[in-house]
C-alpha cells in the first residue's frame, strides 16, 4: 500500500491492529501479549548465558553475583551494606549508590530497620557476597517502600540526594505509571557484619 493509502485507514482501527499485533518473538513463540504479566519478571528476557533470578515464596527475585565466604548474615547481627539502587521499570534511573556516597546502609537484621526486601535478600547472604534483587512492582509495597509518603522513608536504604529520593518518589507518586513500571533492582553488598 501506499503512504497515501495508509494515512486513509480510520485512526481507530490503526490503534487496534497495533495494540494486537504480537511482537517478532511471540509470534516465533506463538504467542500473544496479554497485558504484559512478566513485564517486571528479568527471567522473561533471557539470553543464552543468562542465570535465572531465584523466586522466593514472597515473589521477591535474586541473584548471587558472587557468594561470600565471610561469616553469615543472621537475626539481630548488624548488617553493613553497600548498595546501588536503580527504577528498572521505568527508565533504568538511579536511586542512590553508596559508591559514589560513601555512606553504607547500617541496619540490624529482623529489626524491622530496612524495607522487606533488604532484609529478606541479606539472610543467609556471607560477607562479602553481592546479591542482586529485583522487586517486582505489584510487590514493590510488599517488599519495598511505601506509597504513603508519610511512612516512605522510616526504613532504609534511604536515599541521601535529592535527585534518588526525586527518582524514587516519581516511580512510587506516578498515577499513571502501571505496576511493572514501578520495579526497582538493587545490587547489595554485604560489606561486614557487627
Amino acid at each position: 500500500r501506499t503512504r497515501r493509502a495508509m494515512l486513509a485507514v480510520p485512526p481507530a482501527v490503526l490503534a487496534a491492529a497495533l495494540a494486537i499485533a504480537p511482537t517478532p518473538r511471540a509470534r516465533a513463540e506463538g504467542k500473544q501479549d496479554r497485558g504484559c504479566e512478566t513485564c517486571s519478571d528479568s527471567n522473561s528476557a533471557m539470553n543464552d548465558g543468562d542465570k535465572v533470578f531465584v523466586v522466593s515464596a514472597s515473589g521477591l527475585r535474586y541473584l548471587d553475583l558472587k557468594v561470600g565466604d565471610g561469616a553469615e548474615a543472621a537475626p539481630g547481627k548488624r548488617a553493613v551494606i553497600d548498595w546501588v539502587g536503580y527504577t528498572a521499570g521505568y527508565q533504568a534511573k538511579k536511586i542512590e549508590s553508596t559508591r559514589e556516597t560513601d555512606e553504607p546502609f547500617v541496619f540490624t537484621i529482623g529489626g524491622g530497620e530496612a524495607i522487606p526486601g533488604f532484609e529478606e535478600a541479606v539472610a543467609g547472604m556471607k560477607v562479602g557476597g553481592v546479591r542482586r534483587i529485583e522487586i517486582p512492582g505489584e510487590l514493590e509495597e510488599k517488599l519495598g517502600y511505601s506509597r504513603d509518603k508519610a511512612l516512605r522513608y522510616n526504613v532504609g536504604p534511604k536515599p541521601t540526594s535529592f535527585g534518588g529520593q526525586r527518582t524514587l518518589d516519581f516511580v512510587l507518586d506516578n498515577q499513571t505509571l502501571r505496576d511493572f513500571n514501578r520495579t526497582l533492582l538493587f545490587d547489595i553488598r554485604l560489606s561486614a557484619l557487627r
